[in-house]
């Protein structure tokens, strides 16, 4: 970890953390818009959207009853498993991370699993509640951390960096295959086995 644990270059700064965020949102919210967009048309259709509430039929409130449930479960779920099963995919990042060249790692510079990425994005609801100040962090942190990587133990780094630092851990642990230190008791088998 010599490589990117020490220096900062290899963590993605606020301003490519903001892209990716707006780029992301930006595909989220058409992705919400065209879910949420069909079942409010059918409101226009059926005209329960145009009615007055003492005009509301029986079928009309099962309607709009099951229309906010439906919003409420696309406003948490699709958010949360865009952010944790992009973050935990082959990519290691989002759409928006992918477009700027950036990705999330734990605290070993590993790829994240579902849970961390899940606890990652949950997390986000603080840096959110504080003004937006959790997410500000990122451009004065160490490690240009935001608060909800702080609470999931996660870094966003650039990928070429993490691929570059990924390289040399590989062949640092191949030479170590090649050049194997045994213990003294294996060194003795080995001799005996000669």
């Amino acid at each position: 970890m010599n490589g990117v644990a020490t220096t900062t270059y290899g963590y993605a700064g606020f301003w490519k953390r903001t892209a990716a965020t707006l780029i992301d949102g930006f595909i989220i919210g058409f992705g919400v818009s065209i879910l949420l967009g069909i079942p409010f048309i059918l409101g226009f259709v059926n005209g329960v959207w145009l009615k007055e509430e003492y005009e509301y039929t029986t079928q009309d409130i099962t309607f709009l009853i099951m229309f906010y449930i439906f919003y409420a479960i696309v406003e948490l779920v699709v958010p949360w498993l865009y952010y944790s099963l992009f973050e935990k995919s082959k990519y290691h990042a989002t759409p928006g991370k992918m477009a700027v060249g950036i990705i999330v790692v734990d605290r070993y510079f590993q790829p994240v699993r579902f849970g961390r990425a899940t606890g990652r994005y949950w997390a986000k609801n603080l840096s959110y509640m504080i003004l937006c100040i959790g997410y500000m962090m990122a451009g004065w942190t160490q490690y240009k951390q935001a608060l909800h990587d702080m609470i999931a133990s996660t870094y966003v780094v650039n990928k070429k960096d993490w691929e570059q630092y990924m390289y040399m851990q590989q062949q640092q642990q191949a030479a170590s295959w090649n050049q194997p230190e045994m213990s003294p008791y294996l060194q003795k088998d080995q001799q005996e086995w000669k």
